[in-house]
C-alpha cells in the first residue's frame, strides 16, 4: 500500500471536526426524525396510486438522512475516545489495572518456584494533588518472600518510560550495572527502547538510575492490542531485570522511590 493510500484510508476519529455536544444531538434528532418520516411516507405512498412517483425520492431522502445520522453518531462517540478526560481515564486504567495485572504474573524461580510475585502500587500521602508520583507515572513495589524491588512506570499517550533504581557503593558501579543488564536492555532496544544509566545520590543513598524509554508510532491508550503488547513487554523486561539482579546479587530496593531524576 502506497503512502497516498495510507493517508486517505478509512475515516479516523482524529479527522473528525467536532461540533458542540448540543449541536450534535440536535442534528441527530433532525436527521433521525427526517429518516423515519421519509421512510413512513414512502411506505404509505407505495399503496396510493397518485403518489407512487414520489416513493423513490422519499426513500432517497430517508437513506441520505440515515447516512447523516450514522456519521453524526460516529462523531459523538469519536470525541469520547479522543477527549482529554477520556485519555486521562485510560491512563489510569493502564497504570492502575492493566500493568498491575501483567506485573503480577512475574515468576522468580531462584526465589520460589511455582509462585508469582505480589504487586503493590505506592500512593502519595493525603493532601498531595494526585495519588501517583511524577505527573504521569506510578511507583510499584514487587515482592516475593524476602525479595523486594521498586520501579516507576510512566505513560504519556505515546511515550513509555520505565525506571529502576539500583543500590551501589560508588560512581564506578554504574559501568558494572550497565554490563550486568546489557542483555536485558539489549533486547529492549529491538522494540525501540533507549536506556540510560546514571549515577546519583539521594539523601545520602548511592544509586544508579536505569531509565528506559520508548516512543511508540501510534497512541497506546486507544488501542487494546497496543496496550496488551506494552504492558506485557514491561512485565517481561521487569522479570528479566529482577532475575538478573537476583543472580548478580544487586539490590533493587532503595529508600528513594524510583522516578525521574
Amino acid at each position: 500500500m502506497g503512502e497516498s493510500e495510507q493517508k486517505h484510508g478509512y475515516l479516523s476519529a482524529s479527522q473528525v471536526i467536532f461540533l458542540p455536544l448540543w449541536a450534535r444531538w440536535a442534528v441527530m434528532g433532525v436527521l433521525g426524525l427526517l429518516a423515519l418520516t421519509a421512510t413512513a411516507c414512502g411506505f404509505v405512498f407505495l399503496f396510493a396510486k397518485e403518489w407512487r412517483d414520489t416513493v423513490v425520492p422519499a426513500l432517497s431522502i430517508a437513506q441520505t438522512a440515515a447516512g447523516g445520522f450514522a456519521i453524526i453518531l460516529f462523531v459523538l462517540f469519536a470525541e469520547k475516545q479522543l477527549s482529554t478526560p477520556r485519555l486521562m481515564q485510560k491512563t489510569d486504567d493502564f497504570l492502575d489495572r492493566h500493568l498491575v495485572e501483567s506485573l503480577s504474573r512475574i515468576e522468580l524461580p531462584a526465589i520460589a518456584k511455582d509462585k508469582t510475585v505480589q504487586v503493590k502500587q505506592i500512593t502519595r500521602l493525603p493532601g498531595i494533588y494526585g495519588h501517583r508520583k511524577d505527573i504521569y507515572g506510578a511507583n510499584y513495589e514487587i515482592s516475593l518472600l524476602d525479595f523486594k524491588m521498586r520501579m516507576w512506570v510512566g505513560i504519556n499517550v505515546r511515550r513509555l518510560s520505565t525506571i529502576y533504581f539500583v543500590k551501589v557503593d560508588a560512581p564506578e558501579d554504574a559501568h558494572r550495572v550497565r554490563e550486568v543488564f546489557k542483555f536485558t536492555f539489549g533486547g529492549a532496544e529491538k522494540v525501540g527502547y533507549h536506556t540510560t544509566f546514571e549515577y546519583t545520590e539521594i539523601d545520602g543513598e548511592r544509586i544508579v538510575s536505569v531509565w528506559s524509554t520508548v516512543q511508540t508510532e501510534q497512541g497506546i491508550l486507544g488501542n487494546s492490542a497496543e496496550q496488551l503488547f506494552w504492558v506485557q513487554d514491561i512485565a517481561m523486561m521487569t522479570q528479566s531485570v529482577a532475575r538478573t539482579a537476583v543472580r548478580q546479587q544487586l539490590a533493587l530496593l532503595t529508600r528513594a522511590e524510583p522516578g525521574p531524576l
